[in-house]
């Protein structure tokens, strides 16, 4: 059975490779089954490319898969379509964050005959079991939805392992690690440093109205034993010549104990010039001096924490459950352990009023970040958030988000929309580099050149030629 994986474009090389993909193809039997990866980014291709399609028309897949993120989806979509028009037999896949947390909406395309919510290492290959027999058991499946005979859409029960370590690394050669860094990938590290990302643990027992997490991968956190995690980095940095990973998950000090076990672990390693980033943020009540004296050690450089406001009320919309109070507190104690601090801030939020986003910006001076990320709020598909939005009649259920990477703004409230967050990033981006600027240094060092400059022209752009933005943006 030749199976194709497609990793559509759209996603931003220097900030994203196809980890999904890599977990997909190495925990299936590669004797039993064909599996080639088309990855759109790197190709250049998109859906209506001639040279994709001749590929494809080469290659015959009897499966063909597609993961995608909201600002991909209709990409995803396109190449759904590309699949079916080459052989209407071929059976579609699709899975993702996006149409994990909306699924009716994406089983309504034809083209797609199953979908796969949440996490499918493990029930993927179950799936292509059934898939080769006379009379499939779909029930079997976790996670899968597909329709019956009737054109009833049946969703299984999503798959949250406890033993993560059943699954299998990811597969890094397959989806083309050594291209991706050579083309510019690094996700806030220095450049001249080999990097990989990891997934440490899954799951996420918050509330945060602006995200989707607890849905797509469980409230209970779920981690792998320091000992898988041990052989884990040993194989990046033996094999791979890997000197820089990244732990893409939020959760990894959630279980403090855990978290300085592994550090502890990678201290021990002693692997020369070995270092360690959290760049998708920790959760910054989930630590103590001593862990962050541990992950210096460890080979962190940084630490990122993400209040989201500094606001008091609109973390009480956000249901963040945050205690603004103790954030001077412990900012400081990650920098007396010798770490630098990035915060990430999300400002446009539904019901967040003028004053909300001064105290804000008041509250990012008077901390001191190294740096921080200003993030304009976009309404993410199977969010609280959204839904209530939707409810309201204040946002279409068809509305797509653009990669938030960018800084494009998509989305304003009408309390705000005549607030230009555009200029208010820069402003406050301005501020911080003139109130010290010995942070240029740090983000010269830890951010891509490319991103950077794709950030600053767009932010720019939209300054300039401010517009107002409507909420009710369809697809």
């Amino acid at each position: 059975m030749n199976i194709a994986m497609l990793w559509p474009k759209g996603f931003d090389f220097d900030q994203v490779i196809p980890l999904p993909l890599g977990y997909l193809k190495s925990n299936i039997d590669n004797n039993k089954y064909n599996v080639k990866i088309f990855d759109c980014v790197l190709r250049g291709d998109d859906s209506k490319s001639q040279k994709l399609k001749n590929d494809l028309i080469e290659f015959r897949p009897d499966v063909f898969c597609v993961s995608c993120y909201s600002h991909t989806y209709n990409e995803a979509l396109g190449l759904i379509h590309l699949a079916k028009s080459l052989d209407t037999n071929i059976t579609t896949v699709i899975g993702g964050a996006h149409v994990s947390s909306y699924p009716e909406k994406t089983m309504e395309v034809k083209a797609v005959d199953f979908l796969f919510r949440g996490e499918a290492e493990l029930s993927f290959p179950v799936f292509l079991e059934e898939l080769n027999k006379s009379k499939p058991n779909w029930s079997k499946v976790k996670g899968l939805m597909y329709r019956d005979k009737k054109e009833v859409h049946i969703q299984n029960d999503m798959d949250y392992e406890d033993c993560l370590d059943k699954i299998k690394l990811p597969d890094y050669e397959a989806i083309g690690l050594d291209k991706y860094i050579k083309k510019g990938y690094r996700l806030l590290n220095p450049g001249n440093k080999r990097n990989a990302p990891v997934w440490v643990t899954r799951g996420c027992p918050y509330r945060c109205q602006y995200c989707s997490a607890p849905d797509l991968n469980g409230k209970k956190v779920r981690v792998h034993t320091v000992e898988y995690m041990i052989e884990w980095v040993k194989y990046l940095y033996y094999k791979k010549n890997i000197r820089w990973i990244n732990i893409l998950d939020d959760n990894f000090t959630f279980n403090v104990k855990y978290a300085k076990l592994f550090c502890r672990a990678m201290i021990n390693l002693n692997l020369k010039d070995l270092s360690f980033g959290t760049p998708n943020g920790i959760r910054m009540e989930r630590g103590d001096i001593q862990l962050w004296s541990l992950m210096k050690q460890a080979g962190w450089k940084y630490v990122v924490i993400a209040p989201e406001s500094g606001s008091e009320h609109t973390l009480g919309l956000m249901k963040k459950d945050l205690n603004l109070d103790v954030l001077p507190h412990i900012v400081k104690e990650i920098r007396s352990a010798g770490l630098k601090v990035h915060g990430f801030f999300i400002v446009g939020y539904p019901g967040e009023t003028l004053e909300d986003i001064d105290q804000t910006t008041k509250i990012i001076r008077k901390i001191k970040f190294n740096w921080v990320g200003i993030h304009a709020f976009q309404p993410l598909p199977g969010t609280p958030i959204f839904d209530e939005l939707v409810k309201s009649n204040l946002l279409s259920d068809r509305f797509l988000p653009k990669s938030f990477l960018d800084g494009e703004i998509c989305y304003q409230t009408k309390e705000l929309e005549d607030l230009n967050l555009a200029k208010l990033s820069l402003k406050i981006y301005s501020r911080m580099l003139f109130d010290d600027p010995l942070n240029i240094p740090y983000i010269l060092t830890y951010f891509s050149p490319r991103f950077l400059f794709r950030k600053l022209l767009i932010n720019t752009k939209e300054a300039i030629f401010f517009q107002k933005v409507s909420a009710n943006q369809p697809i």
